[in-house]
């Protein structure tokens, strides 16, 4: 080769260098750097509900949340129950007993406050389905104009077909304000958090991935597996809001086993009474 076809041959190559070094840092940007677990309550929930084939032993179960920082800011899955609905006593919504809060204030206000949040400081929002213990806080995220990721699916079934014997209370969704990003399926939702397509117990249901820049890939199954026992007997959720999504639930329950194996990833069920407390304490995680 000549000195001139070399040099010729070599600008590509330094031009390509900075591209490369530009990719891989804005792969290592895309993380989250803290994340927390909250628990916005706790139900009682028969454990057939929870797990297929399970029996009719009422289960006392978390109601939670996450609340991570991307490099966008501060980011919320899940917004709990509205308290105010259930504070009276025994409600036909809840046969076993009415749910519980960890505070006489208002439980994602107080769980946001307790890692030195509030609404208006959230980048972002999502939810996972609309059912009334993921749902009951979105009014607080309209009142901060804070945008809300959810699966388009989803907010079609609540708003058009979903009630009370679905689990659903239109009244937690259907404020004029709140600001709806619909997605299709598996989507970005901010620089280190992912959706994951997981219908089954609700038509639009998704999981969620987070990226830590130290603890790795984190899996919030959220519904779509509920306890920890859903992982180690291998047995899925054992409720749908839509009985025609039935096979869905046992499709996704191992679309998820198989991506946490795939990606190392830590796999954590959504209402788990043995694994979550665990995890739900004030230092977070990075």
């Amino acid at each position: 080769m000549s000195d001139a076809a070399a040099r010729e041959d070599a600008v590509p190559q330094r031009e390509a260098a900075p591209r490369r070094e530009a990719a891989a840092s804005a792969r290592d940007a895309a993380v989250c750097d803290r994340l927390f677990c909250l628990t916005l309550g706790w139900e009682y929930v028969p454990e057939f509900v929870s797990l297929e084939g399970g029996s009719r032993a009422v289960l006392r179960e978390p109601v939670i949340a996450i609340v991570a920082r991307s490099p966008i800011g501060w980011v919320l899955l899940e917004t709990g129950i509205d308290a105010r609905r259930f504070r009276g006593g025994a409600s036909p919504l809840y046969r076993d007993g009415a749910p519980e809060f960890p505070t006489d204030g208002d439980p994602l206000l107080d769980a946001l406050a307790s890692v030195g949040l509030a609404p208006g400081d959230l980048a972002l929002a999502a939810v996972s389905h609309l059912h009334i213990d993921h749902a009951g806080g979105l009014r607080h995220l309209a009142a901060a104009g804070v945008e809300v990721a959810i699966q388009r699916r989803e907010l079609a079934f609540g708003l058009e077909r979903a009630g009370e014997p679905e689990f659903y209370l239109r009244e937690d969704y259907s404020h004029p304000e709140l600001r709806w990003r619909q997605l299709d399926g598996d989507a970005p939702i901010a620089p280190g958090i992912d959706a994951i397509s997981t219908p089954g117990h609700a038509p639009g249901h998704m999981s969620y991935r987070v990226t830590m820049a130290e603890s790795g890939t984190w899996i919030f199954a959220i519904d779509a597996i509920d306890l920890g026992r859903g992982i180690a007997e291998d047995r899925c959720i054992g409720w749908a809001a839509d009985p025609a999504d039935d096979p869905l639930r046992r499709r996704s329950h191992d679309r998820l086993v198989a991506l946490a194996a795939a990606e190392d990833a830590r796999l954590v069920p959504g209402h788990c009474p043995e694994t979550w407390p665990a995890l739900a304490h004030a230092e977070g995680f990075r």
